[in-house]
């Protein structure tokens, strides 16, 4: 049975607070993983406080509720991004990390930008699979990581690709919104 692929959501500053709940909801080794060490809630805060959503790019994937089930945040360097993506437990192994990866690369292609790179401890084998998967060259360096990936330029199927994410997500992201509207409005009668 083929897999449905998650809707990918562009996230802006007004999501700080799902990135909040998201962040603060991964246990310490999802912490140490996503980012080389478990981070305490102050610093997380810290982090999504310094997102620059004007500068980077966010995705995430949403559930029924509005909650993002994962995140992908693109921090851009000089002619590079760097990809660090964490997904909630229980919802791996959903394509959830895999469609956001593929959201950030066809985003970055549209862009210019001519690489793209991950940092990550060695024993993040979820991360170390999307990578290679996605035919990044990755190098071991003692207990951490370095994927690679040179980026093709934008073609016409990678910005009809992007359009038709963004048209995906707004029309889930619609239909979630009216279903939780509707609820709350039946509740009013209960």
């Amino acid at each position: 049975m083929a897999r449905v692929t998650p809707p990918t959501h562009h996230l802006d500053a007004s999501d700080r607070p799902a990135l909040r709940r998201h962040f603060l909801a991964l246990g310490h080794d999802d912490r140490r993983l996503r980012f080389g060490s478990a981070l305490q809630d102050g610093a997380i805060l810290d982090y999504i406080d310094r997102i620059d959503f004007e500068r980077d790019e966010v995705f995430g994937v949403r559930d029924d509720e509005l909650e993002l089930l994962g995140v992908v945040h693109v921090a851009f360097a000089t002619g590079s991004a760097e990809l660090g993506l964490s997904v909630t437990q229980g919802q791996r192994g959903k394509g959830i990390g895999g469609a956001l990866f593929e959201r950030a690369i066809v985003r970055l292609r549209n862009l210019g930008v001519e690489s793209v790179f991950v940092h990550c401890l060695a024993e993040n084998q979820a991360m170390l699979h999307l990578a290679k998967k996605n035919g990044m060259r990755v190098a071991y360096e003692g207990s951490e990581t370095a994927a690679h990936q040179q980026l093709a330029p934008a073609t016409p199927a990678t910005l009809l690709t992007e359009w038709a994410f963004d048209q995906h997500a707004d029309a889930v992201q619609a239909v979630r919104e009216n279903k939780l509207l509707a609820r709350r409005f039946f509740m009013l009668f209960k």
